[in-house]
Parts: structure tokens; C-alpha cells; sequence
């Protein structure tokens, strides 16, 4: 695994702060068990959660009967995710950057990349992610991603928000779009009314589907379908996008 950079800051010190309050009122469950019925994966079969965070999509899997691992770069989103945990045993949880994923060829029958889990390294860190994605999964298994694509990022920008959090926090983001290379730039600012402050910068690649397709099948994958959900629905400007293939 490469040494820390900028990025394990974001996800490590950050990340939990300002994405855990907003992400608990979502319906991860229902979410995670949406993608794996996309997939036709039935009860019982190895489902690869990359990356995983704190569990929100792999801790529901194990409980309905799937055999999981959870595979993340961040310490710390781990640390939480096995202590949320009621199986110490499934989820198995991996600290593993998804670009060199330590699993042998062949051995799951599922992957999943949820809540827009690609752009963050580039291109170029995409296709090794995708690459490492089809070396890990078994010959006909399937891959869900689900993220934003370009054309719904065009039609909601916001060039600023900001956002109350607990513990008496306030989250603040600018952003710039970059409509020639695809990339949107957010300050993430983290300010608490004793006045300490935390921010982080980054840039992060978008793909219209188009693109992301492309890229999937120069991984190596087949059978690529675009959704608009997970329960299948119509790929349009107002959803986000779903993609199914198979390795």
C-alpha cells in the first residue's frame, strides 16, 4: 500500500465527522440489499464491499445472510465499522487501498462500489481500481457501482452550501466545476463554535455514463447495464447512475 497521503487525511480525521451525521438517516440497509438483488446474488454468496467505510452497506449484508468483506484504505472508518459489528466474523473487514486489493483471483461473487466511490485518484486510479475489481471476482459474477455522474452534477451544482452538524459543528463547501476535464473542486471546511477549524481541498473526476462504461468495459467487464437506482429504474439528468456488468 502506498504511504499515507492527502487523501487518508480526508477520509481518516474528517470524514467520520462530517458524513457520519448525514449518512445515519439514510436507508443503507435497503440500499445494500437492493444492489445485491440487482446483481442476482442469491443468500449465502461472498459479496465484496469496496470501499466500505464504516460498514453501513456490509454490516446489513452479513445480517441477511451474506458472506462479506469489507475492504477500506482508512484506519480509523474500520475501527468503527468493526465495532458496529455483531458478527467479530462477518463482515470481515480489510485495510486495503482498492487500487491493490490483497484477494486472490476468483474469489467473490459480487462487488460493490456505492455512494460514488470512483474519481477521488484520477483516472488512472479508477482503472486499476476497475482492473483489481474484475481480477478479484469469479468469471460471470457481477459489479454494482453507484455514484453521481456528470449530468446530474451539471443540472444540481452548487457553488456553495453549508450545513449544521452535531456537537455544535457547521460544515461549509465551496465548489468549482470544471466542465473541460470533469472535475469539480470543493473546499470541505469543518468550523466548531469554539472557533477550531478543519479543511481539506480536493478534486474528484466525473464521468457521464458514456464515459464510465468505457472505462468498465476496458476492465474487462460485460453485460453493462445504466440505471437510474438500484431497483432498476430509468437512467435520466434527475438520478443518479447505476451500472451493472459482469466479469
Amino acid at each position: 500500500m502506498d504511504a499515507r497521503d492527502e487523501w487518508d487525511e480526508f477520509f481518516d480525521e474528517i470524514y467520520l465527522t462530517t458524513y457520519l451525521p448525514r449518512l445515519a438517516a439514510a436507508d443503507a440497509r435497503s440500499a445494500a440489499l437492493a444492489a445485491v438483488a440487482l446483481a442476482g446474488l442469491p443468500i449465502g454468496g461472498d459479496v465484496l464491499d469496496v470501499p466500505c467505510g464504516f460498514g453501513r452497506h456490509s454490516i446489513p449484508l452479513a445480517q441477511a445472510g451474506y458472506r462479506v468483506t469489507g475492504a477500506d484504505r482508512s484506519k480509523p472508518q474500520l475501527a468503527r465499522a468493526r465495532a458496529d459489528a455483531e458478527d467479530p466474523e462477518n463482515p470481515r473487514f480489510v485495510h486495503a487501498d482498492h487500487r491493490e486489493l490483497p484477494f486472490a483471483e476468483a474469489s467473490f461473487d459480487c462487488a460493490l462500489n456505492l455512494f460514488t466511490s470512483l474519481g477521488y485518484r484520477g483516472e488512472d486510479g479508477d482503472r486499476s481500481t476497475l482492473g483489481e475489481l474484475h481480477r478479484v471476482l469469479r468469471p460471470g459474477a457481477s459489479l454494482v457501482i453507484e455514484t453521481i455522474h456528470r449530468d446530474r452534477l451539471m443540472a444540481i451544482f452548487r457553488a456553495a452550501d453549508w450545513e449544521e452538524l452535531p456537537e455544535e459543528a457547521l460544515l461549509l463547501e465551496r465548489r468549482a466545476f470544471d466542465c473541460v476535464t470533469g472535475e469539480v473542486e470543493t473546499k470541505h471546511m469543518l468550523v466548531r463554535l469554539d472557533g477550531t477549524r478543519r479543511s481539506f481541498t480536493y478534486r474528484i473526476r466525473t464521468y457521464t455514463a458514456t464515459e464510465l462504461v468505457g472505462l468498465v468495459r476496458d476492465a474487462g467487464f460485460s453485460e453493462i447495464a445504466a440505471y437510474g437506482g438500484l431497483g432498476g429504474e430509468e437512467l435520466t439528468r434527475e438520478t443518479r447512475l447505476v451500472l451493472l456488468a459482469r466479469a
